[in-house]
């Protein structure tokens, strides 16, 4: 008994001894392994630290990279500098402009120059109206003296039509010499108010702008009794005071291109129209007005007839009722000139019109031409 009970006491320190002893063996190769498995990167995260953190000795300098000093060779080698082109200064300056306006029909004037001057250099001048160029051209810089290193160059243009301008000088890059540009200031248009008398270019651009839209006027600078019954003949036809003088408001409107005669019968071919309601005779072709002409219908006792003829008939010369180179559309009714067309109705019937413009009219109607009187 005794025997017994001790063999079972003895066995239980027996196996907690053994299962020490295996822990602790395990727990060593455990360690071992990882000792082995990591010593390599501490190691060679200490050389890479070291190497790139150690400063080079006092008085030294890093050794040159051969490869990269290579490449910057290439590059060099393969791409050389562009050689510097001598500066160059483009200056504007306007002539003609007073206040920041130019007088319509007038000229604006640049006056430009070029400083280091070299024969060859050409200026395009740009004129802006708004963002719209209306007008490039390019012209040749000379040289202000000889031997000198300014140059200059001009440009002109006459200004009618109204809006807000600007003027741009660009010099173009040239072998040895570099570009350069300049712009002016912005300018308008004034429009002065004209009359009998007055002469000029603001004259010769009212002349043209009526006779732009048929309004038959003069031909030159000069404001003539032609150019009044034109400037009567488009206050008439758009409904303003009778008279013949030409307001800034109505040059300006002309500048436009505003303000000219519809005709009712655009499909006629070569026929006349009469407005009675404007006292207007318009001579039209082409399904476009050719000329318009003031006029003097018949006075209320002796109304103009109205409606659609044919011109039949055609008497050169006066006739003993005063009537001038008369072409007639029905009966006794005529187109003829006479010495009195006042702005309203005071005919027996006829259409007058001016004496000065009675021969043209004349030869331009042919016989068979249709007629239209309405008002």
């Amino acid at each position: 008994m005794m025997r017994g009970h001790m063999r079972k006491g003895h066995r239980f320190p027996v196996l907690v001894s053994v299962l020490v002893l295996s822990l602790t063996m395990a727990a060593a190769v455990a360690s071992a392994q990882e000792t082995t498995v990591t010593a390599p990167a501490t190691a060679a995260t200490t050389t890479e630290a070291t190497t790139s953190t150690t400063p080079a000795p006092a008085g030294e300098e890093s050794a040159p990279d051969p490869a990269a000093n290579g490449a910057r060779d290439v590059r060099e080698k393969g791409t050389p500098r562009a050689a510097t082109l001598p500066p160059t200064t483009t200056k504007v300056r306007l002539k003609g402009v007073r206040k920041g306006r130019v007088t319509a029909g007038k000229r604006v004037k640049v006056a430009g120059t070029v400083r280091r001057f070299r024969v060859g250099q050409k200026v395009t001048i740009v004129l802006n109206r708004g963002k719209k160029t209306v007008k490039r051209e390019t012209v040749h810089v000379r040289a202000k003296g000889k031997g000198s290193q300014l140059g200059q160059f001009h440009w002109s243009r006459k200004m009618v039509a109204p809006g807000m301008y600007r003027v741009q000088a660009i010099l173009h890059k040239g072998a040895n010499w570099a570009s350069s540009k300049d712009g002016s200031r912005n300018f308008r248009l004034r429009y002065p108010s004209l009359k009998d008398g007055n002469r000029g270019p603001s004259v010769a651009a009212l002349n043209d702008l009526l006779n732009n839209l048929g309004f038959v006027s003069s031909r030159g600078s000069k404001y003539s009794s032609a150019t009044g019954r034109a400037v009567l003949a488009y206050r008439k036809v758009n409904n303003m005071a009778r008279k013949e003088k030409a307001t800034g408001s109505i040059f300006k409107k002309l500048a436009k291109g505003k303000g000219g005669f519809k005709l009712e019968y655009p499909g006629a071919g070569k026929h006349v129209e009469a407005d009675l309601s404007r006292q207007v005779m318009v001579l039209a072709k082409k399904g476009e007005v050719d000329e318009i002409y003031t006029i003097s219908s018949g006075a209320p006792a002796t109304p103009t007839i109205k409606g659609k003829f044919r011109f039949y008939r055609k008497d050169a010369g006066y006739n003993s009722l005063g009537m001038y180179y008369s072409v007639y559309f029905i009966r006794g009714y005529a187109t003829h000139g006479y010495h009195s067309v006042p702005t309203y109705p005071a005919s027996h019937g006829c259409l007058r019109n001016p004496i000065p413009d009675s021969v043209h009219i004349y030869n331009w109607i042919d016989l068979g031409d249709p007629i239209y009187v309405y008002s």
